[in-house]
């Protein structure tokens, strides 16, 4: 019997040859596509790189180029120094034609012509600057004038061995007085011949640092020199507090002095006391005849108080430039007035003690210590005046200066405060000690908000541990330190040309830079 065999599996058709070969070659060029894709967005992207790094490095050497030639513009200036001598003729012919005088004062200034030209490279980059001025307005002062100056920077950089460069402009401004300038507007002043060496001496020896303030171009510096800025003659001040004309101090009289004060006609000497003084055309300022014990300045509301305390009594004025009052008190008794005394006091004598208070519960002006009680009145420049030595004991304060970060702020101020120690009688012109110390007794962390001028007898700091703040100006024949320190930071006021009425002048014509602003940046 035959077996019956298993039926066998069907066979699948066998692949034609090649298939294989042609799917991998096919891969192969799908891959080998995506790659150059990517080596070419890979080119791409290292060229936009490139090309970005490039116009990055044009654009660091075209601001570099503003940079160092803003910089080496004010450094030009700095080296000629905060203040400078300016002869009468040049002073008038700046006076009568401004445009064409500015520039030949700027060339002295800067000791190289204008414009001024910088070109400097570094670390593969180059960059060329051009820093050229034109008056923009003049403002006639009577004794000096204020000027405001166009600056513009132009620059360009590029890199070495590369032929595309990128340009860029500054636009600025430039502030300079030019006369008999007001003391307020040097910020500080010793008066002696120093070498540059011998100024950098002063300031580290004596502890003195300038509190300069962010983007400040143009910081404050030491001027020095031996004559031509400090006055000693009190006269031209007294005569406007006494509402009279006078030239020298010898034309000031006893008798024209008791006319002026409103006494008894005599030849006999002012009896020691404090005078307001008054006459037809209505109230002058404050003249005190002797020393003083204790000088109070303070605060009520919206009046302005000062409190004088001497041997003969003691008197209180007290006025309001809102309200148009004036109370003054004394030994004689009780007078009031419907209108304001100039802000103006002529001590012709000592001041013992000086310094701000506030009025207590019992209506008595005391001075404080705190620091932070204003004691000048917003809206308010007082000016005093004295023939002989100041003392400050206690803080002096405007209202409305704003602290912050250890730097003062007076843009929402309007006082101002002006001491000056003339070291000369006011009647008869001789000479006194004179000078401005700071008690002992004062607070370590004195603050002293104005400007201050001590003809004679130099500026002293007495006593240990002290840091004594400045903001304003300080002008002294010498400093004494006492290895105490002093910060000085500059009245913003004074870059902006606002300066109080019955300042100081300097007693001989100069040039000084106050202010250096950056106004706009352009990209081309």
């Amino acid at each position: 019997m035959a077996c019956r065999s298993l039926s066998r599996t069907r066979r699948w058709p066998a692949p034609d040859r090649g298939t294989v070969s042609l799917a991998v070659i096919l891969l192969f060029f799908v891959f080998a596509g995506l790659g150059l894709a990517m080596l070419h967005a890979s080119g791409l992207h290292l060229k936009i790189n490139g090309y970005r790094k490039f116009s990055t490095l044009l654009d660091y050497a075209s601001e570099n180029g503003l940079k160092r030639g803003l910089q080496d513009f004010a450094d030009g200036l700095a080296a000629g120094g905060p203040l400078l001598p300016l002869a009468d003729e040049r002073f008038e012919g700046l006076r009568a034609d401004a445009a064409s005088e500015l520039p030949r004062l700027l060339e002295d200034a800067l000791g190289a012509p204008l414009p001024r030209l910088l070109s400097e490279s570094l670390d593969g980059m180059s960059w060329t600057s051009r820093a050229s001025c034109r008056l923009e307005r003049l403002t006639d002062r009577g004794g000096y004038v204020r000027i405001a100056a166009a600056l513009r920077v132009e620059a360009s950089g590029g890199l070495v061995r590369v032929a595309p460069r990128r340009a860029s402009a500054l636009e600025g401004s430039l502030g300079l007085l030019a006369g008999r300038l007001p003391l307020p507007a040097i910020p500080l002043y010793i008066k002696k011949d120093l070498t540059e060496a011998q100024k950098a001496s002063l300031l580290e020896d004596g502890g003195i640092r300038f509190l300069a303030r962010p983007g400040e171009a143009l910081p404050p510096s030491v001027a020095a020199g031996a004559e031509g800025v400090i006055p000693d003659d009190p006269g031209p001040l007294a005569a406007k507090a006494l509402n009279i004309r006078l030239f020298t101090p010898q034309d000031l009289t006893p008798g024209r002095l008791r006319e002026a004060l409103g006494l008894e006609p005599s030849d006999e000497p002012v009896p020691e006391g404090v005078y307001l003084v008054r006459d037809d055309l209505g109230l002058g300022g404050v003249f005190v005849q002797g020393d003083l014990e204790e000088m109070v300045l303070a605060i009520s509301g919206r009046a302005q108080i000062l409190a004088f305390r001497a041997e003969a009594g003691e008197w209180l004025l007290e006025f309001s430039p809102a309200e148009s009052r004036t109370l003054f008190l004394g030994p004689g008794g009780e007078r009031r007035f419907d209108l304001c005394p100039l802000p103006i006091v002529i001590v012709n004598g000592r001041v013992l003690s000086l310094g701000g208070g506030a009025v207590g519960l019992d209506g008595r002006v005391e001075m404080t210590f705190d620091g932070q009680t204003p004691s000048v009145l917003n809206g308010v420049d007082l000016t005093i005046v004295s023939s002989d030595r100041i003392t400050l004991s206690s803080h002096l304060v405007l209202q409305g200066v704003r602290w912050q970060d250890g730097l003062p702020y007076v843009k929402d101020s309007k006082a101002q405060l002006v001491i000056y120690a003339a070291g000369r009688d006011v009647i008869s012109g001789e000479a006194r000690d004179g000078g401005i110390s700071v008690a002992a007794g004062a607070p370590d962390d004195l603050k002293l908000q104005g400007s201050l001028t001590a003809a004679s007898g130099g500026f002293t700091i007495e006593g240990t541990g002290k840091d004594v703040q400045v903001l304003g100006a300080l002008h002294a024949d010498d400093y004494d330190g006492g290895g105490n320190t002093l910060a000085l930071a500059r009245d913003e006021r004074a870059a902006a040309g606002e300066f109080p009425d019955s300042s100081p002048r300097t007693a001989s014509p100069f040039l000084a830079f106050i202010s250096l602003k950056v106004l706009s940046w352009l990209e081309h």
